[in-house]
């Protein structure tokens, strides 16, 4: 992959020619539909927006090279040429931890080091589970928001940001350090998306060194981390939301804290009910400015969780209204059903006769598993904490939640296997 790039006043063009070993196309599992999907090159440009004093010699040639393998990772073959060289010491672990190979190398540079009054950064998206990372991270933190800018010819379809913007502004106003930066680089997947776990870090990445950060993270939960809700257990460092990311990001001493890894939504949940943060903490991307849109699977979720978690009452006829969305219908006809530990919990807190939630009930499992673990914190996970930053999140969490004991370690990875989820798939 031949990667060029033209910066003016801060708006930096980047444009990916694809070379002969260069694989067009992938076949990957849609987990939430248990559908295989085919994800191609959809564009082979894009534009980010960073702020008017910002160039190419503002950030060191490795996070930009990782900015760009962050990208287009998916679609690269055995080589990424980029315009300006890279460390060795990149170049090799690169090529050792993907088999890609980032050229030229520059001799001359040094790996990237961390100023010593670095920040951490935080992809934000404006929904519940960011802004609890925000809560445990220190209030110095810079937020990065992905402004979603459709290229020429496209239109935003079911994504609405008025709720993100409202929460980005919010938080603005608490004096938080937050930054919402226009790309379209989402286009460069097609079906629209990010390529890779680290996408969304790609702002933080390219302004390492203009703001000076020695860490970045997001807000993914145990479920997606730990693939607690969708693939079944396995260790971060192992998975594709891990790996090779964690390595890499080392390499330019800008390593992951990723303070919500560890715990469920359940906790996650529990956690923004207590904080300033819930007024406009909003899980919904596709509503309007507190008015989720009650049509999705993201709604059918965190709503039943949420009135579970408020012990507020769960009628029949509110039942009805959420059983018959036609994107629910359609994912809870799968097993497992996506996030479906989250339902498992909600249903094993439900004692009401609608008979979908006691179909629901006895499909997740609601009746038998215990559910408790969900309101702990997996402190395994802790290991994708920066130093720097451990204790301070840890401290953090711990006001609101405990720590998992041994039980509900087992509990969890044998409720919620590989082998579980394999064993009931279709």
């Amino acid at each position: 992959m031949i990667i060029d790039y033209k910066c003016h006043n801060g708006k930096l063009e980047l444009k990916f020619t694809p070379e002969k070993d260069d694989p067009a196309t992938q076949h990957i599992l849609n987990s939430v539909f248990k559908t295989t999907i085919k994800v191609e090159m959809g564009s082979n440009q894009c534009e980010i927006h960073l702020p008017n004093e910002w160039t190419i010699d503002s950030v060191h040639p490795d996070a930009f090279a990782l900015a760009m393998l962050a990208i287009i990772h998916p679609f690269c073959g055995s080589h990424i040429r980029l315009p300006k060289g890279v460390s060795k010491s990149f170049h090799n672990q690169v090529k050792r931890v993907t088999n890609i190979k980032v050229l030229p190398i520059n001799e001359e540079i040094s790996p990237r080091k961390a100023p010593s009054d670095a920040v951490p950064a935080l992809s934000y998206s404006g929904g519940i589970d960011s802004n609890v990372a925000a809560l445990l991270l220190p209030e110095d933190t810079h937020l990065f928001y992905i402004d979603r800018m459709p290229p020429k010819g496209h239109k935003l379809k079911l994504l609405n940001q008025e709720a993100a913007y409202y929460a980005c502004d919010s938080m603005a106003k608490l004096g938080r350090n937050v930054h919402k930066i226009k790309t379209d680089m989402q286009y460069i997947r097609k079906p629209v998306g990010f390529g890779t776990f680290l996408t969304d870090a790609v702002p933080a990445l390219l302004l390492a060194d203009y703001y000076g950060f020695d860490t970045t993270g997001h807000g993914q939960t145990l479920e997606m981390a730990y693939q607690v809700g969708h693939l079944g257990f396995k260790d971060c460092k192992q998975n594709r939301a891990g790996y090779p990311w964690h390595k890499l990001l080392k390499s330019i001493d800008m390593p992951f804290t990723l303070p919500t890894i560890g715990l469920s939504e359940v906790s996650t949940t529990r956690i923004i009910n207590k904080s300033p943060f819930r007024e406009f903490a909003q899980p919904c991307a596709r509503g309007k400015i507190k008015k989720p849109c009650m049509n999705c699977y993201q709604c059918f979720r965190k709503t039943l969780l949420e009135r579970v978690m408020m012990n507020r009452p769960l009628d029949d006829k509110f039942l009805d209204e959420l059983f018959n969305i036609k994107e629910v219908k359609k994912i809870i006809n799968t097993s497992p059903i996506y996030f479906e530990n989250i339902l498992a919990y909600v249903t094993a807190h439900y004692n009401g006769e609608h008979k979908e939630m006691l179909s629901l009930k006895k499909k997740t499992r609601g009746d038998t598993l215990p559910v408790d673990w969900m309101n702990k914190y997996y402190y395994k996970s802790q290991e994708f904490l920066a130093t720097k930053y451990r204790n301070h999140v840890k401290k953090e969490i711990y006001k609101y939640v405990k720590p998992m004991n041994a039980y509900d370690i087992k509990t969890m990875k044998n409720s919620f296997s590989e082998a579980y989820f394999k064993k009931v798939s279709f």
